[in-house]
């Protein structure tokens, strides 16, 4: 009788505290942002310096041409890597799940024309225009700080009246057999 009252009153709690929000696995939510940054980041943040070889570099010049840098080396005010032309458009404003690899790409619009003349490139902060990164959006952000907070809540709910009802239960059995 116990284990029933008790069956039906934790699925109760369960259903009347949880709520769900449902979201449709076809929705494209922006996930990751292109943001512009000041280019001195490209040089002083140790995101960049330190783990330029888990990012893919992509420099985009006057001439409307891009290039893939590969063994790129940060240094103090200076960039350089031997530059690979790549065809096609593969700048994206928002990245979804369908081309969340995409994330670790940095794109770097320079103030120089025919850059594909030459395999190698030295860029200082001169020559950069823009330098653009993606950034997990503020939207799920927020989204995933309120669902922690969620489950926080009920798991201490469902914790503090687990307590009750072991200390209710324990009271009565002493009061039956003490």
């Amino acid at each position: 009788m116990k284990s029933k009252l008790f069956y039906i009153f934790s699925i109760s709690i369960l259903t009347s505290c949880s709520t769900y929000n449902y979201q449709s696995n076809k929705q494209d939510i922006a996930i990751y942002k292109l943001k512009t940054e000041p280019k001195e980041a490209l040089f002083t943040e140790s995101k960049f310096t330190k783990g330029s070889h888990t990012l893919k570099f992509y420099i985009h010049d006057l001439d409307d041409s891009t290039f893939k840098c590969n063994n790129v080396q940060i240094y103090d005010s200076t960039i350089e890597g031997k530059l690979e032309p790549v065809k096609g458009k593969i700048v994206f404003n928002e990245l979804s799940k369908k081309n969340i690899h995409s994330r670790n790409e940095v794109h770097i619009d320079i103030d120089r024309q025919c850059t594909n003349k030459n395999t190698k490139i030295y860029l200082e902060p001169s020559d950069i225009n823009t330098f653009q990164h993606y950034k997990i959006s503020e939207e799920v952000r927020d989204r995933n700080k309120n669902q922690l907070k969620k489950a926080i809540k009920i798991y201490l709910w469902i914790s503090l009246i687990g307590a009750l009802l072991g200390l209710v239960s324990g009271s009565i059995i002493s009061i039956i057999f003490g």
